[in-house]
Parts: structure tokens; sequence; C-alpha cells
């Protein structure tokens, strides 16, 4: 029997249908994190935006995003924009690596199959207990918390022994026990000064082919361009997402995007991403970065 005796005049209609779907399937499988309170977290109307919106100026009013946002500003955000659920499931954790115990609090797919793994990176005078702080940042450790939670995922936040070296070589260690429990892509995100941590980790090919994405807050370029005004590409094509405020009297935005047009002047098609948060400070990517936005952008990449 025919195709054409059981469809008749619609055949190569339907075969050309039927191509199109096998062609975009794996698209449609790819792994995509679910809305959750994406209307308070969501970013608003940009200000300003290039090359295709992967740079953009994007609004920002403490009297919105703290005073509103929080009980009590800057201290304890209200209620409305947090959830427990995952609280009774975090886990106080250690492994060894790198000749010591590598402590951590993790929540999610902590015995494997992870879908996604995000490791948060604290800044200056840090540790693990700030990327689980529930209350501080207007919420926003909650919500990734439970973006990972609630989409198979796996949210960790470590403590390291330093911003170089040995700080390196304690997450790439951490970093070899988590790669064989995820089964998607394993993501750095790191604040402020932990961006240090993130450009070694990028730079050194043992830790890098392990990674699969980049999210720096508030943080440094590399360090090796701010000093020499020379981009290196970084190996893979490992996506970098990026988040800065506007007025970060720490690091300047402006040295953020000549890396961002060095890079993509250097590499064009480079996936990489940088959000500016109009008269934002040095703590306000931690605060208003949508996570749920910029790790689906890292999932959708090849």
């Amino acid at each position: 029997m025919q195709y054409s005796d059981l469809f008749g005049k619609n055949t190569g209609i339907l075969l050309l249908a039927l191509a199109c779907l096998a062609m975009f399937a794996p698209l449609a499988h790819a792994y995509q994190i679910k809305p959750y309170k994406d209307r308070i977290f969501k970013y608003r109307t940009p200000i300003a935006k290039e090359d295709n919106g992967d740079f953009q100026i994007l609004p920002y009013d403490p009297k919105l995003d703290i005073n509103k946002r929080d009980e009590m500003p800057v201290r304890k955000v209200k209620g409305y924009y947090v959830s427990s659920r995952p609280k009774r499931h975090e886990r106080d954790l250690s492994v060894s690596g790198n000749g010591k115990q590598l402590t951590h609090f993790a929540v999610g797919k902590i015995s494997g199959g992870s879908k996604m793994t995000v490791i948060f990176l604290h800044g200056r005078d840090g540790s693990r207990h700030l990327g689980f702080n529930d209350d501080k940042f207007g919420g926003n450790f909650n919500r990734v918390k439970n973006l990972m939670y609630r989409n198979s995922g796996l949210y960790i936040s470590a403590d390291f022994s330093d911003f170089e070296e040995e700080g390196r070589k304690d997450i790439e260690a951490l970093v070899s026990h988590y790669r064989p429990k995820t089964t998607g892509k394993l993501v750095v995100a790191c604040g402020s000064m932990g961006s240090f941590l993130c450009w070694r980790l990028m730079k050194t090919p043992a830790s890098n082919q392990m990674i699969d994405g980049y999210v720096i807050m508030g943080g440094f370029p590399d360090p090796a361009f701010v000093k020499t005004g020379q981009v290196t590409v970084p190996a893979g094509q490992k996506p970098i997402y990026m988040a800065h405020g506007g007025i970060d009297y720490v690091y300047s935005w402006k040295d953020a995007k000549r890396f961002y047009d060095g890079l993509r002047s250097k590499a064009p098609g480079y996936p990489v991403r940088l959000v500016v948060f109009d008269g934002g400070k040095h703590g306000t990517p931690v605060r208003m970065i949508d996570w749920r936005v910029a790790l689906n952008w890292i999932a959708a990449q090849p």
C-alpha cells in the first residue's frame, strides 16, 4: 500500500511535516527550567539593549526592589517571595578532595540524576551559608534553590580555601565529585570576588572541561584582560552570563562591557551575555539576576 492510498493529495504535505518534526525533536526535549515566581522575579522592560538582547541595561529602583520587597530592608525579605519547600531537604555535606574535606550545602538530586547542577561561589568574607540564605538579597537564593529542587536539579553553595590556585583546586575537586551525578549541564556561578575562581576554572583545562557554563555576578572581568587589554578566548565556547550594577564602585561595569565587546569581536558568535542594572550597586546582581533566564540560556547552548 502506498502512502498516497492513505492520505491522498496531502501526502507530500504530511511527509514534509513529519520530517520537520523529526528535525526539531531534540530541541523540543532540551532541558528547560519551568516557571517559578516569574512574575515577581522577572526582568522589567530593558532601558536599552544591543546585539539582539545579549547586552541589556535593565531598570533598578531601590524603592521597588528593596523597600517594597523586603520586610526589613536588605536584611529580611517578605515571606511572599520565598518558599520553604526545599528547606527540609537541604543537607550540610563534605566530600574528600584536594587533600581536605570540602564543605558545602546542597539541595536537590544529591545522589545522582541531576538534570542541571549549579554551584555557587561566594565573594570576600563569605561562606557556604551565604548561598543558602533565604532572607537576604530579596529571596533570590531561595528562588534558585526552588528552581533546582523543583526541576530535578541540584544546587550547591561551597566553601573553599581562597580565591587563588588552592581555591580553584578545591572547586575542581568538588566539580569532579558531582559531574558524574549530573546528566545535564553543570554551571558554576560566582559572586563578586568569587569571579576570580570562575576565570581560573575557565582557563584550566582539567577544570573547564567538566563545566558547561559560568554565571558572574558583580564580578571582576578576566584579570589578564584588565591588565593587558588582550582578550583570551576561553576554550570550549563555554557560555558566560554576566550581571553587573551600573554604579558598582568595587568593580566597574565598564570593564565588564569592554571584555564583552572584546570577546564578541575576537570570537564572533561566542555565547556571552551581559546585563547591567541601571543604578545598581555591587550586591545588586545577586538580588536582581533572573536565575531562570540565565540558567535556561545556558541550558539552550549547544
